[in-house]
């Protein structure tokens, strides 16, 4: 109980869930004073004579920034501008920008001093772009009294508050930032503080800051005040308990939906055995399984921390908003602020959702507020925004169970008795956002900031103090579309069983009636007419099921949404070489000529910033390839670039696109087919260079030189004669055996199938 005659302790954990769970174990009486980390920063320093920017003000500040560094931008560096010049090009870069300023705030790292540690320059252009626009935000901010925690303010401490109590027990999860890892020790000088941490194989880079030799799997209290005036501060060291891999159950599933199942069969057994809800907790990485979840839970046992999503709750409502934008198309006014608020209430009363309204009030206060920077705005630019900031809603879960479903991060510093943890595969745990993906692994550890892996390890500790602070864990993962369980499983030594072939008792939905699994035994025959190029004849030496499946019988695998460099390059380069200024001055492209040319491209505008800052730091890396263009173009021309042929081999015709044809100086030509990866090796490409070589041939070009072009060395690699007479003679082998009648069977390399797009439809995973 709380003695009201001496100062009390406060007790500072990583969340208010935390914060919630140590109240709960308290007794009757007076409670003691709890804060979460954003709290206890956020009641013990103030930065004078300013107001904290509202989050969406820093978005339209940063986006007028940003356009106007663009519109200054001379035109030697417009390259550097890698935000898309629109609306939605600044609106997404402004996020882009936030986040990387953020990083730089929380470690305290001045823009200007990265290119001193980019080694490598891969960043130092675009570093002086996000410099002047650092500084046009930076001056905007002051011209209206605001200030932002991402330009790195530093607070004033305000001794007061700490004095008020006897002592500071925080209890340490995750990193600090720079300044508040400084601050810890300017509020040791006022308060004594004590700070609870557990050290383990992954959170070692979190726990550098202090300086102090600590063990793995042990728990420590420091003393700050000692910490500060260079003396030992360890008060207690206490060996942890060891991971019980016994207390710990693993399911491997066909589907992922079946997990669900799993989760909705504990919480019932959990319920009935009579514990206490708040031990129990269904923990899921990402959000996907939250729908599925939420629709199967009959019983209404679970209750969602994160909330309803708006854009389900309100459906019909965000559909009509969509359709506002072609309604607002032609719409002329003078206030479209006012004009956007007119409509959107009425859309709000015509589905009274009462639930948004301090949304919308809070939405169009803050936004009156810098009205006058919003005239340029259209109502649908406007309307945008409104859109996306509604998205950020959460609704509480007000019809929910007793049984919570979090995430990992709400479970810092909590220990249960059961829980159920979802989705345990490697594409999710860890998963770490694209904002790590700036800096390089080499610049961010000489600057001290945290690279990839080490955001990776701490989202592994999270898992691991979860793991080791529950008293029975069941995890799932889904083995469908060829997904695999969390590398941390085998980290841990954790055995991870394979999915039963039989329905096990966790299935919601019983499957239709399966019959035996009977190979299927494709014998045909080639078509006489079937048109062959250099990728078929690659494919049907890889795997003639793969050769079957997408050239005889056309099936169509799904999309694939990657970004592919190689062939953009291999666009740039066509459209450089086929363009006026090359057939005007037959000057080889260059590294500026190359950007140049990229952003006149039509596909240029659908990349968004980090595709296209992504190409930037690819060109920076073309410099061997520049050299070598200035070296071979000095005594060679380009004469046809991604030529197209039609021919006949074998029997067989053939069509295929050459990626570039010179002529020397001799008259003679030269054949070049780029190539743009890690690393290249000839003999594994098969007969392309043979049935390219022959397909010049039938255009008039017959090649003296035939070479793969590495873009990434910048060297030309040449296929020799004799080697390319042996090629072609296997070449009509191959197309022998193709007019008779063949077994499209499965390849016995497995290695073919990591990345192709048939393996679920060729049977290999059903017969094995």
């Amino acid at each position: 109980m709380l003695d009201l005659n001496t100062p009390p302790t406060l007790y500072v954990f990583s969340s208010r869930r935390a914060c919630n769970a140590f109240y709960a174990k308290q007794l009757e009486g007076f409670l003691p004073t709890a804060w979460s980390v954003q709290e206890f920063y956020n009641q013990i320093s103030f930065v004078e004579g300013l107001v904290k920017i509202p989050e969406s003000v820093r978005q339209v500040l940063l986006m007028e920034a940003i356009k106007e560094v663009t519109k200054n931008a001379e035109e030697r560096e417009a390259h550097l501008i890698v935000f898309e010049k629109s609306f939605l090009g600044y609106l997404d870069g402004s996020n882009f920008v936030a986040r990387f300023f953020n990083e730089l705030a929380k470690f305290n790292i001045d823009i200007a001093q990265i290119p001193t540690k980019d080694i490598y320059g891969d960043y130092q252009h675009h570093l002086e772009v996000l410099e002047r626009i650092h500084s046009h935000y930076k001056a905007s901010l002051q011209a209206r009294g605001y200030y932002d925690p991402i330009l790195g303010i530093r607070p004033t401490l305000i001794p007061e508050v700490l004095c008020k109590f006897e002592r500071i027990e925080f209890y340490l999860e995750g990193f600090l930032s720079k300044f508040e890892q400084e601050m810890l020790l300017e509020i040791a000088s006022h308060a004594p503080l004590f700070m609870h941490i557990t050290s383990d194989r992954y959170n070692q880079s979190c726990l550098r800051f202090l300086g102090v030799n600590l063990k793995e799997e042990h728990s420590y209290i420091l003393d700050m005040q000692a910490l500060s005036r260079g003396e030992n501060p360890i008060v207690q060291a206490t060996p942890q308990t060891p991971l019980c891999a016994d207390h710990i159950s693993i399911y491997a599933f066909n589907q992922r939906l079946d997990q669900v199942g799993l989760a909705l069969q504990r919480v019932q057994e959990w319920l009935s055995e009579g514990l206490d809800p708040s031990t129990l907790a269904i923990i899921t990485p990402s959000a996907e399984i939250l729908s599925a979840l939420k629709l199967l839970d009959l019983g209404h046992n679970l209750n969602f921390a994160r909330g309803e999503n708006v854009q389900e709750v309100f459906a019909p409502l965000f559909k009509d908003l969509e359709a506002l934008k072609t309604t607002l198309q032609t719409c002329q006014t003078s206030n479209p602020l006012i004009t956007l608020q007119e409509h959107t209430q009425a859309l709000l009363e015509k589905y009274t959702a009462h639930k948004l309204q301090d949304f919308h009030q809070e939405f169009f206060e803050t936004y009156h507020a810098i009205a006058s920077n919003l005239q340029q705005y259209s109502v649908v630019d406007l309307l945008e925004l409104y859109m996306r900031n509604l998205q950020e809603v959460r609704l509480d879960h007000t019809t929910g169970g007793k049984v919570k479903v979090l995430d990992v991060l709400e479970c810092r510093g909590l220990h249960f008795e059961r829980i159920v943890i979802l989705d345990f595969n490697d594409r999710l745990v860890p998963s770490v956002q694209d904002s790590d993906l700036f800096l390089n692994t080499f610049t961010r550890t000489a600057l001290g900031i945290p690279t990839l892996e080490d955001r990776e390890n701490l989202q592994k500790h999270y898992y691991y103090q979860l793991l080791k602070n529950t008293s029975h864990v069941d995890i799932a993962y889904s083995c469908a579309q060829n997904a695999i369980p969390s590398k941390m499983l085998a980290e841990l030594s954790l055995e991870t069983p394979l999915p039963e072939k039989e329905e096990n008792e966790f299935v919601i939905f019983p499957q239709a009636r399966t019959w035996e699994f009977v190979p299927d035994k494709i014998i045909e025959r080639i078509p006489s007419d079937f048109k062959f190029s250099a990728t078929k004849i690659k494919d049907f030496m890889a795997c003639k099921r793969r050769f079957y499946l997408q050239y005889l019988a056309k099936l169509t695998p799904a999309p694939q949404e990657s970004f592919n460099m190689g062939s953009l390059l291999h666009t740039i380069l066509e459209a450089y070489y086929s363009g006026s200024h090359y057939q005007n001055t037959h000057a080889p492209i260059t590294f500026d000529s190359f950007l140049k040319t990229a952003q006149s491209l039509e596909s240029y505008a659908n990349l968004n910033a980090l595709q296209r800052l992504e190409l930037e730091v690819v060109a920076q890396k073309l410099a061997p390839f520049f050299a070598c263009e200035t070296g071979k173009l000095a005594r060679a021309q380009v004469v046809a670039c991604e030529q197209r042929f039609e021919t006949s081999i074998g029997g067989f015709s053939f069509s295929g696109i050459i990626d570039r044809i010179d002529q020397n100086s001799a008259g003679g030509y030269d054949l070049l087919d780029y190539k743009f990866k890690s690393a290249l090796k000839p003999q594994e490409e098969g007969y392309q260079l043979a049935i390219y070589a022959l397909g010049a041939q039938s255009l008039g070009y017959t090649p003296e030189h035939i070479y793969f072009y590495d873009l990434k060395e910048g060297c030309l690699l040449e296929k020799s004669l004799s080697e390319l007479q042996e090629d072609q003679e296997g070449l009509l082998e191959v197309l022998e055996s193709c007019q008779q009648t063949i077994d499209f069977d499965q390849t016995e390399d497995r290695s073919a199938c990591t990345y192709c797009a048939y393996v679920d439809m060729c049977g290999r995973e059903t017969s094995n």
